[in-house]
């Protein structure tokens, strides 16, 4: 599990889900760099579906045990690839329902922390497709770094974390968030930037004073500086306000909380989270928010 002292933040096990796809590779590239100071175990899964019971004429020819055991040994080969680079890393093989699959390895293998590409679905795609990296961080339980469509690769490049900012509605829930993203500016001796995001639904101002004692209950003073920036007045959405924050600012990691919620919520119009990761410039961090 992860291991989260007054000084430092780190994860045992990273998973990190694939489908070979490029996105999937830009997100093991950001694993990589997370999982190196702490020797951090990468889990490398991949879940094929399960056959379809009715299949068509034009489909009859596909050898479908064929295609799994060509993914199991393109897997099993990212994985001697890592070892080779110095990684401990193991590939795991599943078949059944992607979302349910992903959860049940994240509960047997006491994962810690999920690295996901996602395609940052929206409108129609969104509504027939979902999106299973939303889904995934919504019931996960633990921390998930999602790499959505505007994130760089990172291949023949560095990936150092010099900004975190960290969003908040102020909300004394979710201080603990604020907490894990000092703790993370402390590791990677980043300038963390705790951003109050204003709640469409808040009912009455929020209250800056009950939100730090709440922050400094969780965290540490030895940790280092942060600064505060202010909500600014204008007629954007909360997501556009973080995401033109980390644009402008060159912003290295967006860490934010997200709510439980049911799968059926991914395949409806898209909240702050899922227009954070449609548009996010660099790596978005969610942990689990009451």
């Amino acid at each position: 599990m992860a291991t989260i002292t007054p000084a430092a933040i780190t994860f045992e096990r990273i998973l990190v889900p694939t489908d070979f796809t490029d996105i999937s590779q830009r997100a093991l590239e950001y694993a990589k760099v997370l999982a190196k100071p702490a020797n951090s175990e990468l889990l490398l899964v991949h879940v094929s579906p399960l056959p379809d019971l009715i299949t068509t004429p034009e489909a009859a020819w596909i050898d479908v045990s064929g295609i799994q055991k060509q993914d199991a040994e393109e897997l099993e080969q990212t994985g001697a690839a890592l070892r080779s680079e110095g990684y401990r890393a193991r590939a795991i093989s599943l078949t059944g329902s992607l979302y349910n699959e992903l959860l049940s390895i994240l509960k047997e293998c006491k994962v810690d922390l999920v690295v996901a590409g996602t395609h940052g679905k929206k409108g129609l795609d969104r509504f027939l497709a979902g999106s299973d990296a939303e889904a995934l961080l919504r019931q996960a339980g633990c921390p998930v770094l999602c790499v959505g469509p505007a994130v760089p690769e990172l291949r023949g490049k560095t990936w150092n974390i010099r900004e975190i900012i960290c969003a908040t509605t102020l909300d004394p829930n979710s201080a603990q968030v604020a907490t894990v993203a000092q703790k993370l500016a402390a590791v990677h001796q980043a300038e963390l930037v705790l951003f109050h995001v204003k709640d469409p639904g808040a009912k009455q101002e929020p209250d800056y004073e009950t939100f730090e004692e709440a922050f400094r209950a969780h965290g540490s003073e030895s940790l280092g500086a942060y600064a505060w920036l202010r909500p600014r007045v204008d007629s954007r959405s909360p997501a556009a306000s973080i995401v033109d924050l980390a644009t402008s600012r060159r912003s290295d990691l967006i860490v934010m909380g997200a709510r439980s919620a049911s799968p059926i919520v991914t395949h409806l119009e898209g909240g702050i989270v899922a227009d954070v990761l449609a548009h996010a410039p660099c790596p978005v961090m969610t942990l689990p928010q009451r």
